[in-house]
Parts: structure tokens; C-alpha cells; sequence
């Protein structure tokens, strides 16, 4: 064989055994609407806890350990900080009932982070004389060993015109 002949040779073995070998496998592909209804199915969950003024629930079922809330100026960092916190609010406020409905959905391409936002509506006395104060609410969710954690909450009460106004307008 000639030295040309010996060259193609190799050439065409390598690009051969570079054509056949094993790939890698891909990443499976993310599910953003998928990802998107878990934030809301988790966000619903925290509903159910609050609902049942369960703050430990929230904190080690919801919250990250590292999570941080922010509520009209008030901060807590850290989920057992948070714990007491709610639980602080539920004995003083032990007839107050708070909902909220999340408004829109957005997940990273990567499906490991997510922002929520929603409305909340709290009553502080429950059926009593104060009127309901509503509210928006931004929540950072990161997905922790397969589960959506909340890794930062936080919300303000609008003005009453604010209020009266659709959201997002």
C-alpha cells in the first residue's frame, strides 16, 4: 500500500469509528407546562396549610431552609424564622383567614427555577368588623432534590384603588 492509500485508510476507519460510536445521552427535555402546573399544585398546598394555620407544615413541606419572606417591609430568613413568624401571626390573629389565587406562572428553560406571581386576600378577624385587604404577592421556587421549594416569598397590600383594579393593569 502506498503511503497515500495507508493515509485514506485511516482517515475513513476514524470517521467511521467517530460516526458509530456510543453519544452521549441527552438531557431528557423540560416540560415547562408541566413544571408550570407543579408551582401552582405546590402553591395550593401552601393554601391547604395556611387554611389549617399549620405553620410548621409550610416550613417543612414548602419553604426551603434558606427561604426568605418579605411581607409589607417585614423580613424573616431562614424557614424556622419564618415558622414563628406565621405562628406569632396565627395566635394573634387566630380568626384571620387569608386565600390567593397565583396569576401567572413563569419556569427557567433550565426547570429549576420559577417565579409565581398572585393576589391574596386577607380578612384579619375572619368574619368580624375589618374590612379584607388584598394584596400581591411574588414567590422564587427552586426545585430541590425533585421537589419545588419556595426560596423566597414576598407581598404588599394595595391601596383600595389599587385593589379595585384587574391585575396586572
Amino acid at each position: 500500500m502506498t503511503t497515500r492509500t495507508l493515509i485514506l485508510t485511516a482517515l475513513a476507519a476514524s470517521l467511521l469509528a467517530t460516526g458509530c460510536a456510543k453519544k452521549e445521552a441527552e438531557a431528557p427535555a423540560i416540560d415547562l407546562a408541566a413544571e408550570e402546573q407543579a408551582i401552582r399544585d405546590r402553591s395550593m398546598e401552601w393554601l391547604k396549610f395556611a387554611t389549617a394555620k399549620d405553620a410548621a407544615g409550610i416550613a417543612n413541606s414548602i419553604l426551603a431552609a434558606n427561604s426568605v419572606t418579605m411581607y409589607d417591609g417585614v423580613i424573616n430568613e431562614g424557614a424556622a424564622a419564618v415558622q414563628a413568624a406565621t405562628e406569632e401571626g396565627y395566635t394573634a390573629r387566630p380568626n384571620s383567614t387569608t386565600t390567593w389565587t397565583t396569576d401567572e406562572v413563569h419556569v427557567a428553560a433550565s426547570g429549576d427555577l420559577a417565579y409565581e406571581l398572585g393576589t391574596a386576600t386577607e380578612d384579619a378577624d375572619g368574619d368580624g368588623e375589618a374590612a379584607p385587604t388584598t394584596g400581591r404577592y411574588v414567590t422564587v421556587w427552586s426545585k430541590v432534590d425533585g421537589t419545588w421549594r419556595a426560596v423566597a416569598d414576598a407581598g404588599t397590600q394595595l391601596k383600595p384603588a389599587e385593589a379595585a383594579a384587574p391585575a396586572g393593569g
